[in-house]
């Protein structure tokens, strides 16, 4: 009996220790996470910025895939990847869609990017 006892405290405090550390593991895991994400978010923030918008004239040869490559040079306000900036145009332009994105020398497109105010006060 006594040895029952004794073997039933050590494999109780075994599985008590082991909640504990799965507990510290647990803290630590979270700890880690929140620490990553705020390293990942910090980084995104680039400073004040202002939106600019354009007309575009559309050139013969032109899409709006290719608007986009030339445009997004001018977006030095964050980081913005081609994909997005392209709908961007698509928003600002509703008329192309309902054209099935067909656009036609003459063409007049609305663009906004966002450039770092520092480059706004300098103009």
């Amino acid at each position: 009996m006594i040895i029952d006892r004794e073997w039933d405290e050590l494999i109780k405090e075994q599985q008590d220790r082991k909640k504990r550390i799965e507990a510290v593991v647990k803290k630590c895991l979270t700890a880690a996470a929140l620490i990553g994400a705020a390293v990942v978010c910090a980084g995104f923030y680039e400073g004040d910025q202002e939106r600019v918008e354009i007309t575009y004239v559309v050139q013969p040869g032109d899409t709006i895939w290719h608007i986009g490559e030339e445009h997004i040079k001018l977006n030095t306000g964050g980081r913005r990847y081609l994909p997005e900036f392209v709908e961007g145009i698509k928003e600002l332009n509703p008329w192309v869609k309902e054209n099935d994105y067909v656009i036609h020398a003459g063409d007049k497109i609305r663009i906004s990017y966002w450039i770092k105010k520092s480059e706004v006060e300098s103009r």
